[in-house]
């Protein structure tokens, strides 16, 4: 599994309890720091599967879809 992938199903994971995730959520999750965590956060975005807002990321329709066929 790559970076992103690993990423992705972290949001995925903390999304099903709470709406957003920070990203010292994240940080905490995946022992990464914002530095490294940003350019794959930011190629997620671009591919349409994780929003994010002031409050955090969260999974976008797009990314739900890859997650559940994939791991669901």
């Amino acid at each position: 599994m790559n970076v992103s992938d690993s990423i992705l199903q972290d949001i995925y994971h903390a999304c099903q309890k709470q709406e957003f995730v920070t990203m010292r959520d994240l940080e905490f999750r995946t022992s990464f720091g914002e530095r490294k965590l940003r350019p794959y956060l930011e190629d997620l975005k671009e591919a349409g599967m994780v929003l994010e807002h002031p409050e955090g990321f969260q999974i976008a329709p797009k990314g739900d879809i890859y997650y559940k066929s994939n791991w669901g």
